[in-house]
């Protein structure tokens, strides 16, 4: 605050000292003719030699003080030595005063009364001259009339005479006033230099700050000038502690690409005399950061005060501005994920591209790739590795293709490239083999192995299509074609696609129809207790009686009921279903236990839970004779899943991991977990007892689920040979051809009287 108050008091001194010394010419001119009336009328009536001295002294001074004058004007550090040139004037200020009021002692004319009043009167408006010459200095003013006054008022009293008397009696009138005057003048024109100098830092500091807050400042050329000037903003960019620098500095600061901009447009000013202001944007390298930042230029064609042409800029910082808009058109067009154009980009893409080939008469090429099992990965893995799964994926599309080409993400698992001007086959086919080497190693993500899997589908423009929606919809059954007949391959369109596509349409609408014609139907599989060969429960499995089709099982719809989104109506008919069977069972004197699988989906919907809860408590069955069957991949979820099964068992309701083995098991996962049983896969089963590696796993498995107290049920056996090694593994329970395929309603209470017939003979 001190040496903000200390650099205010200078400047407004200075802006005293300034206008002070530009009236010293006018004042020396009214003082010198002043003083030769005054000698010429006197010399007749004082003694001349006295007279002319003195006037000898009050030029001299004068002029002394013109000469300081011009030094002021030219001392460029005037401003920072206010002290010494106040000084200064104040000492030639009072030594002019004290010549004048020396007049009256050395020229007083002591017989002549009228002249006596001239030499007062004379005084008198010297002393009024300093109201005009020294207003700007209250102080100085003031001691420079008082000096006038006293040595009048002295003078004329030393006299004694009536008439002295009576002329000093006015002069305290005369002088009284002016004094007066003097210091009210005084201190107004001071307040009007304070105001001047509040508003001019006012300006200054808004100045400052809006340059602060928009990254702005300015500069002025003078045309033909080898030096610009900078405001203070645009030098600290710029690394200079100085305000003019060279032409030659300031455009060695521009990025090269953008040179040509800044000379084309000071050209165009120059020579076209325009007087509108011109924008331009361009890059500049500034002194506190290497990377190039982007400017906004605004350039006026004006003249300064000495006539001389200029050019007027101002200069804003946009790197920000620059760099939301860069980040905003890559969230509208790129996918944040893997950096790839997004959907919206690739159809704004493909559409622009037609266009173009159709007026050259190119040919294009469109790949669209999926990630066949990309949703197993994100249920057995988490979205974490399933996002950095993706992310080696668009690594891998980028280096398979060139610069020219167009590559980008549609959403999930699914991907397009864009060939630009390629329509042979072969160099097609070779392309989309590198994209399909994908698959040639396996992906390791942290801990986590994935083998890649893709399908492929192709379509060519105009071969197959002269629109863009038409090439999308080929390409894409071609790829739907590969995921029908096996995966991991690639194929180009032909038209016999078209009735797999149809087909598949026709089954997703004949899949809603079928919820409300009540075309489902449950079969079960019997789970056999090995120790005495008697069924203690069953596993509900569901089937489609289409209308046209006949029985279409589950293997055939169940993706397709996830893909199109009626899996949750159907998971829930398929409990309900089981339930009502079960309490019809039991009133019938069937005691038995009712497995249901719960798809993925379904599981991890809202409500969940409350909905088993609520059906078990509406049917009136047990809450111990339902069993929920999860596929192993669900058990990666610790959070929403193991709540889920917790709830399940808080309410009495079994919980099993189905095709336990097949997924990627997490044995602390599995600790967490709450459920009652593990069910082998039949993969394993199904090479027993030869396999040796079946052999390991199936006792790992087993001894794993009686360790820890689990139920276990090894699915699919179909030999005796197959039974005989899992009752030497004390594998409690069964599921298999060898005992029962699965059996409709109908069939099950027969088989079931039937197992009891033989329990009790043997």
């Amino acid at each position: 605050m001190g040496d903000g108050s200390t650099s205010r008091r200078d400047t407004i001194r200075h802006n005293q000292n300034v206008l002070l010394y530009s009236g010293v010419k006018f004042s020396a001119i009214g003082s010198l003719a002043a003083s030769v009336v005054l000698v010429s009328t006197f010399d007749s009536i004082v003694d001349v030699t006295m007279a002319y001295l003195w006037m000898a002294i009050v030029s001299s001074i004068y002029l002394f003080r013109v000469l300081d004058s011009y030094q002021f004007k030219r001392d460029s550090s005037a401003e920072s030595r206010t002290r010494h040139w106040s000084t200064r004037f104040y000492w030639l200020a009072l030594a002019s005063s004290a010549a004048w009021a020396s007049s009256i002692w050395l020229m007083f004319p002591a017989d002549h009364p009228a002249y006596q009043v001239l030499l007062v009167l004379t005084i008198g408006a010297v002393a009024g001259g300093a109201l005009a010459s020294l207003p700007y200095d209250n102080k100085l003013s003031l001691v420079f009339q008082l000096i006038l006054f006293l040595s009048v008022e002295v003078k004329l009293l030393s006299v004694s005479t009536q008439f002295s008397l009576e002329v000093a009696l006015y002069s305290l009138f005369v002088f009284g006033f002016l004094i007066s005057c003097g210091s009210k003048v005084g201190t107004n024109y001071l307040e009007l230099l304070r105001l001047k100098q509040d508003s001019q830092d006012n300006n200054i500091a808004l100045i400052k700050t809006t340059e602060q807050m928009a990254q702005m400042g300015y500069w002025q050329w003078k045309i033909g000038s080898k030096s610009v000037d900078l405001s203070d903003n645009i030098a600290k960019l710029l690394g200079h502690n100085s305000n003019s620098i060279s032409i030659k500095h300031c455009f060695a600061r521009v990025h090269p690409d953008d040179k040509h901009i800044i000379n084309t447009s000071l050209n165009s000013i120059i020579e076209n005399e325009q007087s509108e202001e011109t924008a331009i944007e361009y890059r500049l390298s500034l002194a506190d950061d290497p990377a190039p930042r982007h400017m906004r230029q605004l350039i006026k064609r004006m003249t300064d005060t000495d006539g001389n042409l200029c050019l007027f800029g101002s200069v804003q910082d946009i790197s920000a501005i620059k760099k939301a808009e860069q980040k905003i058109y890559n969230m509208a067009y790129y996918d944040d994920l893997t950096q790839l154009a997004n959907r919206a980009h690739f159809h704004e893409h493909l559409e622009r591209h037609t266009t173009h080939a159709t007026n050259t008469s190119q040919n294009y090429s469109l790949i669209y790739i999926d990630l066949d099992n990309f949703k197993g990965v994100n249920d057995s893995y988490g979205h974490e590795c399933g996002d950095a799964y993706l992310s080696a994926f668009a690594v891998h599309m980028r280096s398979c293709i060139g610069r020219s080409n167009f590559v980008s993400r549609l959403g999930g698992d699914e991907f397009c490239i864009v060939l630009h001007d390629v329509s042979d086959r072969d160099q097609i086919k070779k392309i989309a083999q590198r994209v399909l080497a994908f698959c040639d190693q396996p992906i390791w993500i942290g801990n986590h192995c994935i083998h890649p899997k893709l399908s492929i589908g192709i379509a060519v423009f105009p071969e197959h299509g002269d629109r863009p929606d038409l090439i999308v919809k080929r390409a894409d059954t071609a790829m739907y074609y590969v995921k029908q007949h096996g995966k991991h391959n690639l194929a180009f369109y032909c038209e016999s696609m078209d009735q797999d596509a149809t087909e598949r349409v026709r089954l997703e609408a004949d899949l809603r129809q079928a919820l409300a014609d009540n075309d489902f139907e449950l079969w079960y599989q019997p789970k056999m207790d090995v120790s005495d060969n008697s069924v203690a429960g069953v596993e509900a499995l569901i089937r489609w009686r289409h209308p046209d089709k006949g029985l279409i099982p589950p293997d055939l719809f169940i993706t397709t009921a996830e893909r199109v989104g009626v899996i949750k109506e159907i998971g829930e008919w398929v409990l309900v279903t089981a339930c009502e069977q079960l309490k019809q069972w039991n009133s019938q004197g069937y005691q038995l236990e009712m497995a249901v699988n719960i798809s993925s989906d379904h599981f991890a919907t809202e409500g969940f839970t409350d909905f088993v809860i609520d059906t078990v408590a509406t049917v009136g069955i047990k809450p111990s004779d339902l069993e929920v069957e999860i596929t192993e991949s669900l058990s990666r979820d610790p959070i929403a899943h193991t709540q889920i099964c917790h709830e399940l068992r808080a309410a009495g309701i079994r919980v099993a991991i189905d095709d336990f083995g097949t997924g990627y098991s997490s044995l602390s996962v599995l600790g967490k977990l709450e459920v009652d049983t593990l069910k082998i896969d039949r993969s394993f089963i199904q090479h027993l007892p030869d396999d040796t590696t079946s052999r390991l796993m199936v006792k790992a498995i087993t001894d794993l689920a009686l360790g820890l107290g689990y139920e276990c049920v090894a699915e699919g056996v179909e030999t005796s040979e197959q039974l005989d090694f899992l009752k030497n593994l004390n594998c409690p329970y069964v599921q298999g051809y060898f005992f029962s395929k699965p059996l409709t309603t109908e069939e099950f209470i027969p088989y079931l009287v039937k197992t009891l017939d033989q329990q009790r003979a043997a």
